[in-house]
């Protein structure tokens, strides 16, 4: 069985060629025999010509003079069908030289196809090929340009996430290895100071993992939803009391503005609450001595109530907006992590509100606080 598309695509033309120039040749030859018999008939009167022939094998000799024809005749046609078979042979050699060629424009995009893909297959992503054409090999090309393209990104999206974590683990290991190693070696007398600082070391290793662990499950969409109709405006006064504490200590005070009427929501109020604690503890993280937080909600888009937190920080750059979701970005590079957070907290606000089936943005002015909004499904 032939494999190969190019010689396919080649015995294909071939055949087409042959078999368009066999018909053509013999349609012409009898036109043309026809054709000239008749004119010797008309031109010789009903009478044979000297030295003529009878083209008409069959007859027996009783034709006649209608099927005869003379020498000079006889040699016309000959060498008319002489020509006729001649350029058949001339087209049949072109067609199979086009039949090469158009198969080799064909298929020489797909072969760089399959070496690029081939290529992509082993892990390189930079393979791009050339787009010369706007037919569907062109589209084609054009798509696996984009697919390469995704996956490049990607790849250096999860080499940078497994970077992220490497060094968002590192840190507190590495105190927690420190006091060990200094406690077993004598320089330092275990103090109750010295062992909480570890246990809260600890503490944040523990709730990394878990957010990373519900962040991947989020992002496969297999974390589990638990929902039930809740009344927002409770919901929400609750979790402000469990903060107000840290709000205090900070000098950051903490506000709900909710009209009244809200519909019920349809939410599972763990998650929820991992999203409104995710956006306060942003929103506090960021605020200044003295600043305000504020919650509000709203119901003027039918089916969905949209929830605000607004704080009056300093605001996020305009070119940081298209990454502020994004797994361990931080705006500000020179917060270490005691107080910029390990930057996965806004990716699980996203994710946990796509998974209800709502959608979450930013607006922000830099150096006049921002206001993050997310929308919940009505009961």
């Amino acid at each position: 069985m032939i494999r190969s598309l190019s010689v396919k695509l080649s015995l294909l033309f071939v055949g087409i060629v042959l078999v368009s120039v066999g018909v053509i040749a013999l349609w012409v030859n009898n036109s043309v025999q026809s054709e000239f018999i008749c004119y010797c008939q008309t031109n010789w009167q009903g009478q044979a010509p000297p030295g003529s022939v009878c083209t008409d094998p069959d007859c027996g000799g009783q034709c006649g003079a209608r099927f005869y024809i003379g020498e000079a005749e006889q040699a016309f046609l000959d060498a008319v069908r002489n020509s006729l078979w001649l350029a058949a042979l001339v087209a049949v050699l072109v067609g199979v030289a086009l039949g090469f060629l158009f198969s080799w424009l064909i298929t020489g995009p797909m072969r760089q196809l399959t070496l690029a893909a081939r290529k992509v297959a082993i892990g390189d992503f930079s393979q791009r090929v050339s787009q010369k054409t706007d037919d569907e090999i062109g589209e084609v090309s054009a798509a696996f340009n984009t697919m390469a393209e995704q996956l490049e990104k990607k790849e250096k999206s999860k080499r940078q996430l497994l970077a992220d974590i490497a060094h968002e683990l590192r840190n507190p290991l590495s105190i927690i290895q420190g006091n060990l190693e200094a406690w077993l070696d004598g320089v330092l007398t275990p103090a109750p100071d010295q062992i909480a600082s570890v246990y809260d070391e600890t503490v944040l290793l523990s709730r990394l993992i878990t957010d990373l662990r519900d962040l991947s499950l989020a992002e496969a969409g297999q974390l589990k939803l638990s929902q039930s109709a809740t009344e927002l405006g409770e919901f929400i006064f609750a979790e402000i009391t469990s903060v107000q504490n840290r709000c205090q200590e900070k000098q950051v005070s903490i506000s709900a503005e909710l009209p009244t009427g809200l519909p019920l929501v349809f939410i599972d109020r763990d998650r929820i609450r991992q999203v409104l604690h995710n956006l306060i503890d942003n929103a506090l993280r960021y605020t200044p001595a003295g600043g305000t937080i504020k919650i509000g909600a709203s119901y003027t888009t039918p089916g969905w109530v949209t929830v605000s937190v607004a704080d009056s920080g300093g605001g996020i750059a305009p070119e940081n907006f298209p990454y502020v979701f994004d797994h361990f970005y931080k705006a500000d590079r020179s917060r270490h992590r005691g107080h910029g957070g390990a930057g996965i907290g806004l990716a699980m606000v996203k994710q946990l509100v796509e998974l209800h089936g709502g959608k979450v943005w930013v607006e922000s002015q830099k150096g006049k606080g921002s206001i993050f909004f997310f929308t919940l499904p009505v009961a």
